[in-house]
């Protein structure tokens, strides 16, 4: 659970026991002001969740991802090879991104926790399974659905991949606003000393 929401909780609820206990009040309106409380505190906590650039972090999503780029090598099937090989390369670059620091990353920080572990995960069993050779209904399912499962995950990298680069695009464009604003600036202040000179 993210942590403004615990805060929100935890606020909203001091403020029923106090408005309630201490200063007698009707206890709809305590419900209600606890409510607008909490929905208050989870836009007044946001700061809370957002991420920042953890080196330690970084590493860790290397390792997962050379861990999954080496079970190109255990597998057979040309599609889940494939597969493996697109999440591992497409991974990587957004770990170069992240390593330079860029902001507002928190949402992809949060997808890589949940969604690396599950593909080594995934790929542990599959390759597993593929050394037995009988197979319960339930195992020969996920084997045979493993192409679509890891076609699923590296759609949400390949989502995570453009959203890092539109946001790259903006934060480039935004500098870009910027320096424009600046030279105009600049500019301007000299046309007005030209201008003087030759009055």
């Amino acid at each position: 659970m993210k942590k403004r929401y615990i805060y929100s909780a935890l606020l909203a609820a001091v403020l029923f026991t106090v408005l309630y206990a201490f200063f007698d009040f009707n206890i709809i309106i305590c419900l209600i002001l606890a409510a607008i409380t909490y929905v208050g505190g989870i836009f007044f906590f946001k700061e809370k969740d957002v991420r920042v650039y953890d080196p330690n972090i970084i590493m860790h999503y290397a390792y997962l991802l050379s861990k999954i780029e080496n079970y190109t090598n255990l597998v057979k099937d040309p599609k889940v090879k494939s597969n493996i090989h697109d999440i591992s390369t497409k991974g990587e670059k957004i770990v170069n991104m992240l390593a330079q620091r860029p902001n507002k990353v928190t949402q992809v920080y949060d997808a890589f926790d949940y969604f690396l572990p599950l593909c080594v995960k995934f790929l542990e069993e599959y390759v597993s399974l593929k050394k037995q050779e009988k197979l319960n209904k339930d195992e020969e399912k996920f084997v045979e659905d493993i192409n679509e499962t890891l076609d699923y995950l590296e759609k949400e990298i390949d989502r995570l991949l453009e959203n890092m680069n539109y946001t790259k695009m903006l934060d480039i464009n935004a500098s870009i606003d910027v320096f424009k604003k600046h030279n105009d600036s600049l500019e301007a202040k000299i046309d007005g000393k030209e201008s003087e000179k030759d009055a």
